[in-house]
């Protein structure tokens, strides 16, 4: 790719952002239906440019979705960090989460929809990452342990840990719906952190595991 080349594609993506940025903006003061030429006059630029930029508004659509839940999944995954007990590492993900809706309802309701044909949009990209990580420290915990897990509880994994995350953003979703702010935030995090921590009970004594929720996860896994 040649100078002028590279110019100009820093010129179209810098461009794009702006649109973003511009549609988010008037999402977290205006609501979620914004249209079209007000994301054009927010962002300085004529409805014709924008759509040199994007296809049609589902592109659109999808690019702004994608952005917000990329700051959504920048407080998630930091949060996720192994470190600390599982309680606290539930604990911090959750509140992460519960925090982050509550400062923006309005991102939060366009980030829970996959608008993507398949479900193989934003959300659902994302959801997968999160599902993945968790997976890897069942597994994980699975070897460390000793226990023996058959092939077919292995493979129940994974449906189970997406039945646990649509758990948490379904309680999230009702929560934020209702807007009441009742229970607060930091009541909600315990009480999500408590129902995660229970279904997690309930498969690892299956497996004749017994788990400390406290114990420091370095020295669970050590």
């Amino acid at each position: 790719m040649d100078g002028r080349a590279v110019r100009w594609k820093r010129h179209n993506d810098d461009r794009r952002k702006r649109i973003v940025d511009a549609a988010i903006g008037l999402i977290e003061t205006d609501g979620v239906n914004v249209s079209l030429q007000a994301i054009g006059q927010a962002a300085g630029l004529s409805r014709s440019v924008v759509y040199r930029h994007f296809a049609d508004r589902r592109e659109l659509d999808l690019a702004i979705q994608a952005d917000i839940l990329d700051g959504l999944w920048a407080k998630l995954f930091p949060a996720m960090e192994l470190t600390g007990s599982i309680r606290q590492i539930i604990s911090r993900t959750v509140g992460a989460y519960v925090n982050w809706a509550l400062e923006h309802p309005l991102l939060h309701q366009v980030a829970d929809v996959d608008t993507a044909p398949n479900g193989s949009g934003p959300l659902q990209q994302g959801l997968d990452r999160v599902a993945e990580r968790i997976k890897e420290l069942i597994l994980a915990a699975f070897e460390l342990t000793g226990v023996e897990v058959s092939e077919i509880d292995k493979k129940a994994v994974d449906p189970l840990i997406y039945g646990l995350i649509g758990m948490v953003f379904g309680a999230v979703r009702r929560w934020v719906h209702l807007g009441e702010g009742i229970p607060d935030a930091e009541h909600l995090t315990e009480v999500v952190t408590e129902a995660v921590l229970a279904m997690i009970d309930t498969r690892t004594k299956a497996y004749g595991m017994a788990i400390d929720h406290d114990q420091p996860l370095e020295e669970l896994l050590g």
